[in-house]
């Protein structure tokens, strides 16, 4: 064998050495390390859209316990301050709170009448509108009872206010029986008890 044969031979067997390795390489990266490279990608995408979607989630519980706490609240702001509607104007409570009142100690003399149902807007309320009639009281006793009276009259669970007060004291009367007043109020129902109003200045009742 000339010595150019065995250059050549020699040649190709470290061509060899060096090309096997690295067409193995190749074949791993072709079937290992680039789809496991892909798949990773691929899983890293789907890891960020559930993390994005469970961050969503999570906004979403803290709103709604935002908004249940909101509405426990109002609740509870609502059984304080708030007032219902009678649906019908047999179910108005101030007349026969007046007529209570006229049982209170001090109270001398009482009478109270009731206007006619009439529909009022009422801005802010479902709907906009609302039935009202009037209530005029007139009282006479000790100013502590008189006083009670319209107290009882504005703590009903129904919408009851106070139009107009006056207030009289006699000055040949004795302590007890020294106040007149007169009271106007405005008691609400709901929009429908103006359809079924009564007639106007209907007696309330009187205690001698």
């Amino acid at each position: 064998m000339s010595m150019w044969q065995d250059m050549t031979r020699r040649l190709r067997v470290d061509l060899l050495a060096v090309v096997a390795p690295l067409v193995a390489a190749l074949t791993l990266l072709g079937l290992f390390i680039v789809p496991n490279y892909m798949r990773a990608r691929q899983w890293e995408r789907e890891a960020s859209t559930l993390n994005a979607v469970a961050h969503h989630s999570i906004g979403q519980q803290n709103d709604l316990v935002e908004m249940q706490s909101r509405m426990q609240s109002l609740r509870a702001e609502m059984s304080r301050r708030g007032r219902r509607l009678p649906e019908t104007p047999d179910q108005g409570l101030l007349l026969e709170g007046l007529t209570r009142a006229a049982e209170l100690k001090g109270m001398v003399s009482h009478e109270a009448r009731s206007g006619q149902l009439r529909r009022v807007p009422v801005p802010g309320l479902q709907g906009g509108a609302a039935a009202r009639r009037s209530v005029d009281a007139d009282m006479r006793g000790s100013f502590e009872a008189l006083f009670q009276s319209m107290q009882a009259a504005e703590s009903l669970p129904t919408l009851v206010t106070v139009r107009s007060m006056e207030m009289v004291r006699s000055p040949t009367a004795t302590a007890g029986e020294g106040v007149h007043a007169s009271f106007s109020f405005d008691e609400y129902f709901a929009e429908s008890a103006a359809a079924d109003a009564g007639t106007d200045r209907t007696p309330g009742g009187q205690k001698p």
